[in-house]
């Protein structure tokens, strides 16, 4: 009987424990706090995370706002409730929004960004906080409830303004 090689589809279907993760994850949760929420150990959920990554490329500690990207965009967990006003992102502020969703390292960021690597952080925090969200993962998921990423994330985007800046403003 030949060897039945899976198809990238399957190969990034999540287990019934990693979708667990996943849909905890999405809400911007700690390690410790998602593990607490599973009624699992932290390491545990570290290794289901771990795993989520490699089936989507996604390697190293840092990567959680694309590994949200990546199990949303494949539609096998559900966005985290989001506020019915999406906030009104610049076009700056969307593609750093994007970046930090695709790119799981701040050099690729800032290059997809079009931003300075040591401003990324800065501009990240200060996206966070316009959106209302708990941390940089639940933003790329409350990106997604709002369309702004994936397969609905063409919407239109004002090209007023470039480039984000740390008061959430654009940069001239």
């Amino acid at each position: 009987m030949p060897v039945k090689i899976p198809d990238a589809a399957a190969l990034t279907q999540l287990t019934p424990a990693e979708k667990q993760v996943a849909e905890v994850l999405v809400t911007g949760v700690s390690n410790i706090q998602g593990a607490q929420i599973l009624k699992m150990r932290t390491s545990t959920f570290a290794g289901h995370l771990g795993s989520i990554g490699r089936k989507f490329q996604i390697t190293g500690k840092a990567g959680r706002p694309a590994r949200v990207h990546a199990v949303l965009a494949s539609g096998q967990v559900a966005p985290p409730p989001a506020p019915a006003q999406v906030p009104e992102f610049t076009l700056g502020e969307r593609r750093l929004l994007r970046a930090l969703a695709e790119h799981p390292e701040t050099h690729d960021i800032a290059r997809v960004a079009r931003v300075p690597a040591a401003e990324v952080r800065p501009w990240v925090k200060a996206l966070v906080a316009k959106a209302g969200a708990d941390n940089d993962t639940h933003l790329v998921g409350l990106g997604h409830a709002w369309g702004l990423l994936g397969a609905r994330g063409s919407q239109s985007v004002s090209s007023r303004d470039d480039a984000p800046n740390k008061t959430g403003g654009a940069a001239r």
